[in-house]
């Protein structure tokens, strides 16, 4: 099942869509982010220097948040909403 949860959250990414992502922190906390891979949502300044995966492994997506201006990453099984977001 999560195989299938991080397919289908880095197919939405890959295909350019913001995507609202809400999700269970560590500590307990849950966190609201709408993300993005799609470099045409990211300032140039903060787009990724080296050719580094936006995706770690099958376990943490790493996408750009664009409400806080930043990079962040998420464990795909700590996802409680998952939805596109139309800018």
């Amino acid at each position: 099942k999560q195989k299938q949860m991080y397919k289908h959250i880095k197919e939405m990414l890959q295909s350019g869509q913001v995507i609202h992502v809400e999700f269970t922190k560590k500590n307990g906390d849950t966190r609201k982010m709408n993300c993005t891979t799609n470099l045409d949502h990211i300032p140039e300044s903060k787009h990724p220097t080296e050719d580094r995966a936006s995706y770690i492994s099958e376990e943490v997506v790493r996408a750009y948040d664009i409400d806080v201006e930043g990079w962040r990453s998420f464990r795909v099984d700590s996802v409680n909403v998952l939805e596109s977001k139309e800018l």
